[in-house]
């Protein structure tokens, strides 16, 4: 048989099987299936996985000394094999280890951090709270914008300029993150690089440069080897792949960052208003 354009019809392994043959392939199919999917025990594990790692992120366990198995047990309804796979999975995480005498305990602090930028009066610092806020600075220069930075800021030409600035944010002389922003340049004619000693925002509103708000986006990914090293991790690590778009009061889109974030932390985006996608679906007539 010969389709439209000449060439051979391929058949499909349905139709060379016969009743039998498919009715055999698609047990072995399902049996194959079946060995793939997770335990009820292993999905169990897993959400109190999540419940624990949550409880680490929000500092309920003070001392970083987690509850004993027994109390895990008693507190969370679960056998002691489901206690001891979430605790392992946790393990594997990096989040804890065993110590003679102490326990399990926690050796990595997790950190929440707002997606929205602070308000004019408050420095990253206050508006996190975690500790001291400051930045490395890596780069700081004007570059002909890229098409693809200048597709990404208002009102910018391709090759147009804009400054480039690279920082890596530390938070208690501990690296973060690592960010390279594409700004403008009628924001950035007024900056100065002297006063970059806070954070990024407060550069922008120290220098008169107005914001109201930005969109975030966030991607998982491993750390390549200059990251690593400059986040003091090991290459391949996880990492938060951030891309970044800070807007003025009228919407336009003066700066455009990329971001390397360590694992620990959870970038917290709220605010966010609920989109009715029904109205968009066709109706029948």
């Amino acid at each position: 048989m010969h389709d439209i354009a000449g060439s051979h019809h391929v058949t499909s392994l349905g139709e060379r099987l016969g009743p039998d043959e498919r009715s055999g392939d698609r047990s072995a199919f399902a049996a194959q299936v079946g060995r793939l999917l997770p335990t009820s025990g292993a999905l169990t594990a897993r959400r109190l996985r999540d419940l624990l790692r949550a409880e680490l992120r929000s500092g309920a366990f003070g001392t970083g000394r987690l509850p004993s198995e027994s109390e895990l047990m008693a507190r969370h309804r679960a056998s002691r094999d489901v206690v001891r796979a979430a605790l392992d999975l946790l393990r594997k995480d990096g989040l804890i280890e065993r110590r003679r005498g102490l326990g399990t305990v926690a050796i990595r602090e997790e950190y929440i951090v707002a997606g929205a930028p602070p308000p004019a009066d408050r420095s990253l610092e206050e508006h996190l709270g975690l500790g001291r806020i400051s930045p490395r600075l890596l780069h700081w220069a004007w570059h002909p914008a890229p098409p693809v930075i200048a597709g990404r800021l208002g009102e910018v030409a391709a090759g147009a300029d804009c400054l480039c600035i690279e920082y890596v944010l530390l938070l208690d002389d501990r690296p973060l993150a690592v960010f390279t922003n594409y700004l403008r340049a009628p924001e950035a004619s007024g900056l100065d690089q002297a006063t970059f000693r806070d954070d990024f925002y407060t550069l922008l509103y120290s220098s008169g440069v107005d914001l109201t708000g930005c969109d975030v986006g966030v991607q998982a990914g491993h750390a390549d080897e200059c990251a690593a090293a400059l986040l003091h991790i090991l290459p391949g690590e996880p990492v938060l792949l951030v891309e970044q778009t800070i807007r003025d009061p009228a919407g336009c889109a003066i700066d455009y960052a990329l971001g390397t974030c360590r694992a620990e932390l959870q970038l917290e985006i709220g605010g966010i208003p609920r989109i009715d996608a029904t109205g968009a679906l066709s109706r029948p007539h």
